[in-house]
């Protein structure tokens, strides 16, 4: 939609033209803004999803909650906050009044959630200390959660990835195709982790789990105990053995390391193979396409995926 189709929102919209549950996108200031309804309430907030910057007019409208279309992230519509994975950051929100029969948008509030207090582990009854397993957008989205609800015991993610967690599906798109940088790819700064006492060992994998006594023993022999423990650790891609192919010919498509080496080796090839047709493997494709290679994509089923 050309700004010029979406209405000043500052200067009044008919409230009896928006219905119970409706949106309308429109502006503010030059901004995107959605305003909603619900019952007698009305809400204004960033139109844009803070995950993938889908657009939440198309969104749906749940209690006090707007629902991206796309990936299904629900922010609330009182205070902008991301309540559910895959977004992590806020929308933005604005004061609305309503004069007569029309809803004005007024200035932009500022991020009105306070950051909590942290609990002590042993109050409400929750666990002593929490272990997530896996270091990935699943077990990040967990343990900011635990500390915005207040959560303040040891917290404590094992990776064995090399990277603090990271934009996985970036891998096989703009990372591949050479349009987004390194340090766009990291989801939380460093400081994050220090600001929220979230213990981050990465490299490690896990060779035990001792359930009975609540212990994860790493390969290099340390160990974390645990009363809590979340295994968020995610798929690998299924390896192939091709007859005559060597290793360094063959590769797999997982973390950052590995979709750097593709980087690397996307500068001298010319043709490339892609096997499986699925949204990864097309992904791949598009982005080396991008690069300029040629591209031929395996698959076992008579179609690809959409």
């Amino acid at each position: 939609m050309e700004n010029s189709a979406k209405p000043d929102l500052k200067a009044g919209f008919p409230v009896d033209n928006l219905p119970d549950g409706g949106m309308i996108l429109g502006q503010a200031d030059g901004e995107d803004v959605v305003l909603a309804r619900r019952g007698d309430e009305l809400f204004a907030v960033g139109a844009s999803c803070t995950h993938y910057h889908g657009p939440l007019a198309d969104g749906l409208v749940v209690d006090d909650t707007l629902r991206c279309p796309w990936h299904h992230a629900c922010f609330n519509l009182r205070s902008g906050e991301a309540l559910r994975a895959p977004a992590l950051d806020p929308i933005a929100c604005w004061r609305v009044e309503k004069i007569g029969d029309k809803a004005y948008v007024r200035e932009k509030l500022a991020e009105s959630r306070p950051k909590p207090a942290l609990s002590s582990p042993n109050s409400r009854k929750l666990p002593a200390s929490v272990v997530i397993l896996g270091g990935g957008g699943a077990g990040l989205a967990a343990a900011d959660m635990l500390r915005r609800e207040g959560y303040g015991g040891p917290l404590t993610m094992i990776s064995a990835d090399d990277s603090a967690p990271y934009d996985r599906p970036n891998l096989s798109k703009d990372f591949l195709a050479g349009t987004a940088s390194d340090d766009w790819i990291p989801l939380r700064s460093p400081d994050f982790y220090k600001d929220r006492r979230i213990e981050l060992v990465l490299g490690s994998r896990v060779s035990a789990l001792d359930l009975q006594q609540k212990r994860v023993q790493l390969e290099n022999g340390k160990t974390y105990g645990f009363e809590a423990l979340l295994i968020a650790t995610g798929a690998e891609p299924v390896r192939l053995k091709i007859e005559g192919a060597t290793d360094s010919q063959i590769n797999y498509l997982r973390t950052f390391a590995d979709s750097r080496a593709i980087v690397a080796k996307s500068a001298s090839a010319k043709r490339v193979a892609v096997v499986g047709a699925s949204f990864i493997g097309l992904e791949v494709a598009a982005s080396l396409r991008a690069r300029g290679i040629e591209v031929d994509v395996v698959a076992p089923g008579g179609l690809a995926w959409a």
